[in-house]
C-alpha cells in the first residue's frame, strides 16, 4: 500500500519548515543565510523570535520558537508515513528486543561517523536525546525515570560521542538491543543487571583469620541481598568442666559461607586471600634479677653488781634487781632483808648476736654482745616464651599459695580454697609493626605471699593472704632483637637504734661500757631485662634443634650419676666403644659392641641402623655373630705370630 499524497505533502512541508542539521564541515550558502535572516526579521517583527535552548553549528543563525513547530511537523509527517501497514510491520519487527540483550555500546553506522556541532543550554535531557536521534537517524528510547537538563557546547563530534557526553553528565546508562538504544538511570540499570545475574553460594575456609572477624570484613563488599554466615567461633578458657561435656561443637577450621553475585564473590575471595595470612610471632627472652641485702650490726655491754646476794640464787646474773622487786613469791628475799643489785640493760642480750662474752667474778658480772651479719639474696630467672602478634602471654615462676575462704548464709557456712600466685610473673602482649619495631605491653612483677591467721570478734579464726610485691606496668616500643631494661625498683630501709645508761654513757671512752646499739640496713633491687625477637620459620627450626641438643645433653649428663653396673651405663659404654672401633676401621669389633648394646637394650633405633650398615643387610639375630673372649685371644695371638715369623726365601735345587 502506498502512502497517501497528503502524507507526502506533509513530509515535504516538514522538510521545508525544519531542515536537517548541517555537517560541521559544510558552510551555509549566501542564499540560505539571506533567507534565514529574512525569516528571523519577520519573527522579530511578529514578536515570536525566542531563543531556543538548542542552536546549530552556524553562530550567525539562531533558531526561534519555530524549532518546536519544526519538530512537531516532522513528527506528524512521520506518523502519517508509519500509518501504512508495511511501515507498521517493519516498526514492530525492529522494536522487538532480544530476550537477554547484552549491555554494549551502540555500533557505528547509519550516520554515526558524521560530525556536527551542537550547543545545549539548560536543555531537557529528553529533548536533547530526541535531537540526537533525528540527527544520527538512530532509535533512542529513554526510560520513564530519565530526567534532568544538560548544558554543553559540542564541536565536531559524532552521534556516539555526543550521546556519551549526555549520559555521563546525567549519570545515565545505555544499552543497544537490535536497532534500538535504551537509556536508563543508574539505579534502573543496576536493578536490570541484578535481575539478569543469578546469586551463587560459596564457602571460604579460614586458616588463621577468625570467622567472626572475617564476616565483618566482607560485609561492605556484599550487595543489598547478599548474606553471610560463619562457624568456628572458639569458646573462651582452657580448663574443661562438667558443663562442657556432651557438646557437639565445631571440630573443623573456621569457615564462612557467602551467598551473593559472582562479581562480589570474586572480590571477597581476593580480600580473604590477602588478609587470611599467618600471623607473626614474637619470642620474648626475659631475665629477672632480684637482689636483697640485709646488714645487721650490734654492740652492747651489760654490767651487773650485787651486794649481800649470791648469783646462785638469782634467775640470771642480770636479774638481780628484778628478783628483789618480785620478792619471796617469784623472786628472792634476803634473810636479813638486806641486799642490793644494780645492772645495765643496753646490750640487748635477747637479740641476735654473732659473739657473746660473759665474765662473772664475786659480786660483779660483765656481759658483752657483738653482732655483724650480712644476708645477700639473689634470685635469677630467665624464662623464654613465644606468643602470636597481639596475643597475651604469661609466665609464672613461683608457687600458688592456697588459703580458705568462708561464705556464711542464714542456713549454712561454705568454705572454698582459693590460690594466690607468688613469685616471678611476666605478662606481656606484643604488637608488631611493618617497620620491624615491636610495641610491648608489659607487666612484670616479683611477689612473696604469706598466710596470716586473724581472729574475728566472735573468736573465729580466718586465714588471710598477704602479699609483698614489686611490679611494673608499662607500654614501650623497641626494635627487633633489642634488649629493654626495666629497673628502678629500688627500696632501702635503714634502722638505727642507740641505747646507753644516762650520764655514764656520755663519758668519753669509758662511756662505751654503758652503751649499746643495733643498726639494720635492708636493700632490695629488681631489674627486668626483656628482649623481644620476631620469629621466622627458619629461626624457629634452629631453636628446635638447639632444644633437642640441650635435652640430649641433659639426658646423658643425668646418666653419668647412675651406678656403674646399671643398664643405661653399660649400654652407653658399649655404644661408645662401638663408635670408637668404627672410627679406627675395625668393623668386626664395632659390630661386637653393637650386638652387646642391643642385648642390654633392644629399643635403640640408632644402634639398629648401625648394625644393619655393618652387616650390609637387614636386622640379624644375636646368634648370627658371636665374638667370644677366647676367639679374640686366638686372633690376637695369630696376628702376633705372623708378625714375629721371619721371612724365608726358597732357592732352586742345584
Amino acid at each position: 500500500m502506498k502512502p497517501s499524497p497528503h502524507a507526502d505533502s506533509s513530509v515535504e512541508r516538514g522538510r521545508e519548515a525544519c531542515p536537517p542539521l548541517r555537517k560541521a564541515c559544510e558552510r551555509p550558502s549566501r542564499e540560505a543565510m539571506r533567507v534565514g535572516g529574512e525569516r528571523a526579521a519577520r519573527h522579530d517583527a511578529a514578536g515570536t523570535n525566542r531563543e531556543s535552548p538548542m542552536t546549530t553549528s552556524n553562530p550567525r543563525l539562531r533558531t526561534s520558537s519555530n524549532a518546536t513547530a519544526c519538530l512537531a511537523a516532522g513528527a506528524f509527517a512521520l506518523s502519517l508515513v508509519a500509518a501504512s501497514p508495511s511501515a507498521l510491520a517493519q516498526a514492530e519487527s525492529a522494536a522487538a528486543p532480544a530476550a537477554v540483550p547484552p549491555a554494549v555500546r551502540p555500533e557505528a553506522g547509519g550516520g554515526a561517523q558524521e560530525t556536527f556541532t551542537v550547543q545545549f543550554a539548560e536543555t531537557d535531557i529528553l529533548q536533547a536525546l530526541q535531537m540526537l536521534a533525528m540527527q544520527g537517524n538512530r532509535n533512542i528510547v529513554p526510560s520513564r525515570g530519565v530526567t534532568g537538563t544538560v548544558s554543553a557546547n559540542l564541536f565536531d563530534v559524532t552521534i556516539l560521542e555526543a550521546l556519551d557526553v549526555l549520559l555521563r553528565a546525567n549519570d545515565l546508562r545505555m544499552e543497544e538491543a537490535g536497532n534500538f538504544i535504551y537509556v536508563y538511570t543508574r539505579v534502573e540499570w543496576e536493578e536490570i543487571l541484578r535481575g539478569r545475574t543469578k546469586r551463587e553460594s560459596r564457602n571460604f575456609p579460614l586458616e588463621y583469620l577468625n570467622a567472626k572477624d572475617a564476616s565483618e570484613f566482607i560485609k561492605p563488599i556484599l550487595s543489598e541481598t547478599g548474606k553471610v554466615s560463619f562457624v568456628g567461633d572458639v569458646d573462651k578458657g582452657f580448663q574443661p568442666s562438667e558443663e562442657d561435656g556432651g557438646r557437639d561443637s565445631w571440630a573443623f577450621q573456621g569457615m564462612i559461607v557467602v551467598s551473593d553475585f559472582p562479581d562480589n564473590l570474586k572480590a571477597i575471595e581476593a580480600l580473604l586471600k590477602e588478609i587470611d595470612s599467618p600471623p607473626a610471632q614474637v619470642v620474648v627472652e626475659s631475665t629477672v634479677v632480684s637482689s636483697k641485702v640485709q646488714q645487721d650490726d650490734g654492740f652492747g655491754v651489760d654490767v651487773s653488781v650485787i651486794g649481800s646476794l649470791d648469783f646462785n640464787n638469782l634467775t640470771n646474773p642480770m636479774s638481780g634487781a628484778n628478783d628483789l622487786f618480785a620478792g619471796a613469791n617469784e623472786g628472792i628475799q634476803p634473810a636479813d632483808n638486806r641486799g642490793y643489785s644494780g645492772n645495765s640493760a643496753v646490750a640487748g642480750w635477747d637479740r641476735a648476736s654473732t659473739m657473746r662474752v660473759g665474765i662473772l667474778a664475786q659480786d660483779v658480772a660483765v656481759f658483752l654482745r657483738l653482732l655483724d651479719s650480712v644476708t645477700d639474696t639473689t634470685v635469677l630467672a630467665r624464662p623464654r616464651v613465644m606468643a602470636l602478634n597481639r596475643q597475651r602471654a604469661q609466665i609464672l615462676i613461683g608457687r600458688r599459695v592456697g588459703y580458705l575462704t568462708s561464705t556464711t548464709t542464714q542456713t549454712s557456712t561454705t568454705q572454698t580454697v582459693e590460690f594466690l600466685d607468688s613469685g616471678i610473673k611476666l605478662i606481656f602482649r606484643p604488637f608488631i609493626s611493618t617497620d620491624g619495631s615491636i610495641r610491648m605491653e608489659l607487666a612484670p612483677s616479683v611477689s612473696d605471699a604469706k598466710i596470716e591467721t586473724l581472729t574475728s570478734a566472735d573468736g573465729a579464726t580466718q586465714s588471710v593472704p598477704n602479699e609483698d610485691t614489686s611490679e611494673i606496668v608499662t607500654n614501650v616500643r623497641v626494635k627487633d632483637g633489642q634488649t629493654l631494661v626495666l629497673g628502678g625498683l629500688f627500696k632501702e630501709d635503714t634502722k638505727i637504734e642507740r641505747r646507753q645508761v644516762p650520764g655514764l654513757g656520755d663519758i668519753p671512752l669509758l662511756g662505751n661500757a654503758f652503751k649499746g646499739y643495733d643498726d639494720q640496713l635492708k636493700r632490695e633491687e629488681i631489674i627486668f631485662l626483656i628482649t623481644p625477637t620476631i620469629v621466622k620459620d627458619q629461626l624457629a627450626s634452629i631453636w628446635a634443634d638447639e632444644a633437642r641438643e640441650f635435652e640430649r645433653g641433659v639426658r646423658i649428663g643425668s646418666r653419668e650419676g647412675l651406678l656403674p653396673w646399671s643398664r643405661d651405663t653399660l649400654t652407653t659404654a658399649q655404644n661408645q666403644k662401638a663408635l670408637d672401633a668404627l672410627s679406627k676401621g675395625d668393623r668386626s669389633l664395632a659390630l661386637f659392641h653393637v650386638e652387646n648394646s642391643l642385648r642390654l637394650s633392644s629399643n635403640q633405633p640408632e644402634m639398629i641402623r648401625l648394625r644393619e650398615e655393618l652387616l650390609g643387610k637387614g636386622s640379624t639375630a644375636g646368634s648370627d655373630y658371636e665374638r667370644s673372649m677366647m676367639r679374640m685371644i686366638l686372633e690376637n695371638g695369630a696376628r702376633r705370630g705372623a708378625a714375629a715369623e721371619p721371612a724365608t726365601t726358597t732357592e732352586p735345587a742345584p
